[in-house]
């Protein structure tokens, strides 16, 4: 059986991608065409692909020896970044769905919101000592 990727590479990217979820959504509060959950998937790729280059980079800089299965060290990183993304996000993602379908407050006659069957700490009453 013949290894073609060496095993640093990929325990580098394997500890890079734990940190890449933090720069992919820190990108897409910056970048002003991220406004889509296709855009959002396109730039996690983007993150995990250039992460893919400069590991093989830095690995060629240090060893002199290149990654030979570029293609599958790429795929790896991908999947790698994306799936430590989904980890991270995925209980925002329940907590935002949870809000999304919270019911509305009742109004009563007067148009006032009616507080009573809203729970005890959104009342707005706040106890000050």
């Amino acid at each position: 059986m013949d290894i073609a990727i060496p095993v640093a590479p990929l325990g580098i990217i394997t500890l890079l991608g734990f940190f890449a979820p933090y720069a992919v959504g820190a990108l897409n509060g910056v970048l002003p065409f991220v406004t889509k959950p296709l855009h959002r998937k396109a730039v996690s790729v983007a993150v995990a692909v250039i992460l893919a280059g400069l590991v093989m980079v830095f690995y060629y800089a240090i060893t002199r020896e290149p990654v030979t299965d570029w293609w599958l060290f790429t795929l790896l990183a991908i999947v790698v970044v994306n799936a430590s993304y989904a980890l991270l996000t995925r209980d925002l993602g329940a907590k935002h769905l949870e809000h999304a379908v919270e019911p509305t407050p009742a109004r009563t006659d007067g148009g006032t919101p009616d507080i009573s069957s809203l729970p005890p700490e959104s009342r707005g009453s706040h106890n000050i000592h």
